[in-house]
């Protein structure tokens, strides 16, 4: 028995914050243990004592390594075991062992500190490394002062750009040269004020490609309320928005020549109605049949049909300027907006162009080509103020020109300049 000694030891280690045990080493027995030990196992001291330390072990392995340790160099110092309580709940211990020699016994005096709190938080730590390491999303961390402390697998997948290549360095590495200054003001006052921004952002990859990005950022504090960190987890939506502009495109341009298809063309008259009455500015609208088209499209076919509409709105955009549109509105019509002008004579010199221009010889894959324009056109705010009724009326000035001889352009209801003479 190991009475006397143990005795003297007990007031000692009773009252130790960590726990303390003491067993045989002959047999393994443990023959006292202090109050925080049977704490930490959850068993009350008598039915503790005449137990066997490797009772409580969770893995027979860790205890495997333990023994053959301290059989090879007398201690242990610090080993990270789990042990289990007596509810069958593990805990992660540090755990210390001396041996010792009490009464003449052998015996193994044992320290364990409960660790689970930080082995918890150590795994929590793990697996969030685990997620941002294996997320889909780039993800950038860096200092209070913008520099790169560290990206995912992703982020370099996304950029191009190496841990190595990117860490030390600042975002602006990133930079597409499309966006001012203002937007990046923006970002950041909206990121101090309220801890955390998100938008699209176009981006540059190390190869020189751009792309789009959607962009989260959020700033982390620490426990003074000062930024420490920002983390920014962004997703590359190129196809996306290439796949979004591809659908736009379909709904809004004609498949056939690329100008604004009857839709877009009626939004943009809208928008051009709003800001003329806004402005206090003038436009006009023009409307542009062919005439011959349909002679052309039975002899040559349709496929020379068709170059001849698309060689139409080439010759359509040169005589227009770039703010002005050009739209298809079907078969062989187009319309055209022209946005603020001064006067009927400087759209006049316009439809005159377009006029002429048509009237040249199309050369269509071999074919030769000639067809003639009739032109209406009607005035905003002179002939109407609304949409509909600028279209009606140009439609009716374009039949006017048919009806006068065709191959020229009349504005709506001048009866004594109803239609232009063209210069021959």
């Amino acid at each position: 028995m190991i009475e006397l000694d143990l005795s003297g030891l007990a007031g000692v280690l009773e009252d130790s914050p960590i726990g303390v045990s003491i067993s045989r080493r002959r047999d393994g027995v443990i023959v006292f243990a202090n109050h925080t030990f049977t704490e930490l196992i959850g068993v009350p001291r008598q039915s503790l004592l005449g137990t066997k330390a490797r009772d409580y072990y969770v893995d027979d392995d860790q205890r495997a390594v333990v023994i053959k340790h301290l059989r090879r160099h007398g201690s242990v110092d610090h080993a990270e075991v789990q042990f289990r309580r007596a509810d069958g709940t593990p805990f992660w211990s540090l755990l210390t062992i001396r041996e010792n020699t009490y009464g003449g016994e052998p015996v193994n005096l044992a320290w364990i500190y409960d660790i689970t709190e930080r082995k918890t938080s150590e795994e929590r730590l793990q697996l969030a490394a685990k997620v941002v390491e294996t997320a889909n999303e780039g993800i950038m961390i860096t200092g209070a002062d913008g520099t790169i402390e560290a990206v995912n697998t992703a982020f370099t997948r996304i950029t191009g750009y190496s841990p190595d290549e990117a860490v030390g360095k600042k975002p602006s590495i990133l930079k597409s040269g499309r966006h001012d200054q203002d937007f990046y003001r923006d970002m950041w006052r909206s990121l101090l004020d309220n801890g955390q921004w998100q938008g699209e952002v176009w981006n540059r990859r190390q190869t020189g490609e751009v792309f789009i990005e959607w962009l989260s950022i959020a700033t982390v504090r620490d426990a003074t309320g000062n930024v420490s960190h920002i983390l920014g987890v962004f997703s590359d939506i190129t196809a996306r928005k290439e796949d979004e502009e591809k659908v736009w495109r379909q709904a809004n341009f004609d498949a056939l020549t690329g100008l604004p298809n009857r839709s877009l063309f009626l939004d943009r008259l809208g928008q051009a109605v709003k800001a003329a009455r806004r402005d206090r500015t003038r436009f006009a609208l023009m409307f542009i049949d062919l005439d011959g088209f349909k002679a052309i499209n039975d002899s040559f076919g349709h496929a020379v049909g068709d170059l001849l509409l698309q060689a139409t709105a080439t010759r359509l955009l040169l005589a227009v300027r770039s703010s002005d549109t050009v739209a298809r509105l079907s078969g062989d019509e187009f319309i055209v907006i022209l946005h603020d002008i001064e006067g009927r004579d400087e759209v006049a010199l316009v439809a005159s162009k377009m006029v002429n221009r048509l009237a040249e010889t199309f050369d269509l894959d071999g074919h030769q080509a000639n067809v003639q324009a009739s032109i209406g056109i009607a005035m905003f705010p002179d002939d109407a103020d609304d949409a509909a009724m600028l279209i009606r009326l140009a439609d009716r000035a374009m039949y006017t020109v048919k009806g006068a001889g065709k191959n020229n352009f009349a504005f709506h209801q001048i009866p004594e300049r109803l239609v232009y003479p063209l210069d021959t």
